[in-house]
């Protein structure tokens, strides 16, 4: 979906559950990356490396194919999470290091984008699309997130609420 869904606001919360929740979920290691528009591949294997252990400085001067070598030999052998915000175009896994061959038995890689043919091309096993939110719902969480004092401590804030309420379109990180 567009940019104010909430894409990324949710995919943080995954991250953090499974930081908090350590003990209770199956997997060895929690890693969360940003791709962004313009993807550098060399700055996502460094956070994946951060998290596996390999960022030691000889690490880092280490060509991309090596550091993706290093990484899939580590996580070939682990129950993984890759958690990736922010794709724009599709990117080879495989060029990162993340042992596909992994994916199907224990580990997972969700990531978020805008673009359906992201989804495609990197081959989703599931799709979630975030919608807008229904006039009635994006109220009632602008509500939630002013609180009902501020709402009614002036005669003209409720209206001028319902009016932001309404130029906020359903996007719900607006509305919040």
């Amino acid at each position: 979906g567009m940019g104010g869904f909430g894409k990324t606001t949710l995919l943080k919360q995954v991250n953090n559950k499974f930081c908090i929740e350590q003990r209770q979920h199956h997997f060895d290691v929690v890693i969360w990356g940003v791709v962004s528009r313009e993807p550098k591949l060399d700055k996502i294997q460094d956070a994946i490396g951060k998290r596996i252990g390999l960022s030691a400085e000889s690490w880092k001067d280490k060509s991309l194919e090596e550091k993706a070598l290093d990484i899939s030999n580590i996580l070939s052998r682990k129950k993984f999470v890759l958690l990736l915000d922010d794709i724009w175009q599709p990117i080879d896994l495989t060029e990162l290091g993340i042992p596909l061959q992994s994916l199907n038995v224990s580990s997972k890689v969700v990531f978020t984008t805008r673009s359906l043919n992201v989804c495609g091309s990197m081959e989703a096993d599931e799709k979630i699309e975030v919608k807008y939110l229904v006039h009635d719902e994006a109220w009632r969480l602008f509500q939630e997130k002013v609180g009902e004092a501020t709402l009614r401590c002036h005669s003209d804030i409720l209206e001028l609420a319902q009016t932001l309420a309404r130029e906020c379109c359903g996007l719900p990180l607006a509305s919040r």
